[in-house]
């Protein structure tokens, strides 16, 4: 599938909106002003407010809308569980919790079908909608700044780590990501217009965009903060890494932006110490996916005809993330990002980027 630029680049708007798990970074890219003129927000993600909603809330609960991300709202909706009271959730919400809705129904949680919400007639309980992006929320502050709520495009990052009946989504994540990088892909085609069904929070995603706009990017959150960290980096070989809450993800970007490998971990399980040797190992093509596996992470993929010799010669290595201070006073040269100005504008700035690439293959399409 092959995205194509239907304006102008020197009139452009992008709305990129890059959901995190405790903030969603929004920006309006308007290809007419400069880059520190365009509106930015930093706003706390929708998992996070819901899950001070349920917090707050002493009644049982219906959960319905699309799949989002779950951290902070599924830990709420058990602990609510758990002080006695009934949670509902629709068959699409409640895979926020587990793409397994058995695992969800063990967790104490009742399923109800997608159109049966009404069938609860008087009983009562708190209405609480699931959804990435609150659009209605982003229009009505534009609205309140005079900014029209019209674009050339919708883009949007969110982490989906897919979903396949009967395997551990930590590897399915990552055999995904080798199946594109074995394609020799450059790193802007490493998105969608229209996620496969087995990513099932891009496809809520994509449900929601298209109400407001039929020009639609979607791509993962570590590919977008990648993507934003090298912004205006011409060097290459370069590696850009991405140190964030739950992942950290580090790629070698190549000549015409070939991705040459990627690997990644959990932030939880790294110090200092053992990030820099493993982008040593990485570097020198000695670093395994099975060893990334082995200790907990996703995995590890070097491209041979792309990565060969490569990492010898990277000329820059950037980071950002929430986390990049792990790295602060490495014996590696690791220099922050400073997208647009602004490292919270790393994903935002990685879609608007890959997007304007242009004559874009959703690669990540299996």
């Amino acid at each position: 599938m092959v995205l194509t630029l239907k304006k102008n680049l020197r009139n452009l708007r992008i709305l990129a909106v890059d959901v995190g798990m405790g903030t969603q970074d929004i920006m309006l890219y308007d290809s007419l002003k400069a880059p520190g003129n365009n509106i930015k927000m930093v706003i706390p993600s929708r998992t996070t407010v819901l899950a001070g909603e349920i917090s707050n809330t002493r009644e049982d609960i219906v959960f319905f809308g699309e799949t989002m991300g779950g951290g902070p709202i599924a830990s709420a909706i058990i602990r609510h569980i758990k002080k006695g009271y009934r949670v509902f959730m629709t068959e699409r919400s409640a895979r926020t919790i587990r793409d397994d809705l058995e695992q969800v129904k063990l967790r104490g949680v009742e399923i109800i079908p997608d159109d049966k919400l009404d069938d609860l007639g008087g009983y009562r309980c708190k209405k609480i909608e699931t959804k990435d992006v609150d659009f209605e929320l982003i229009r009505d502050v534009f609205s309140r700044v005079g900014e029209r709520f019209s674009f050339d495009y919708i883009g949007v990052a969110v982490q989906d780590h897919g979903y396949k009946a009967g395997k551990s989504d930590r590897v399915f994540r990552f055999e995904k990501i080798k199946e594109v990088l074995k394609r020799d892909v450059k790193l802007y085609q490493l998105g969608h217009q229209k996620p496969p069904e087995y990513f099932t929070r891009m496809r809520a995603i994509y449900r929601t965009v298209e109400r407001y706009n039929s020009n639609i990017f979607i791509v993962d959150t570590k590919i977008a903060a990648i993507a934003g960290a090298i912004h205006g980096i011409t060097e290459r070989p370069v590696v850009s890494i991405d140190v964030g809450n739950g992942h950290t993800l580090v790629a070698l970007v190549g000549e015409d932006d070939r991705v040459s490998g990627m690997f990644e971990h959990h932030t939880g399980l790294l110090d200092r110490e053992k990030l820099e040797d493993m982008i040593e190992r990485f570097l020198k093509g000695e670093l395994t996916n099975q060893e990334v596996l082995d200790d907990g992470g996703h995995g590890c993929y070097v491209n041979i005809r792309q990565g060969e010799g490569c990492g010898a010669h990277v000329r820059r290595i950037v980071a950002t993330g929430p986390n990049r201070g792990m790295l602060e006073g490495s014996r590696l040269d690791v220099e922050s990002a400073n997208p647009f100005g602004d490292v919270m504008m790393a994903g935002p700035v990685g879609i608007v980027d890959m997007i304007i690439k242009g004559d874009m293959e959703a690669d990540m399409e299996a």
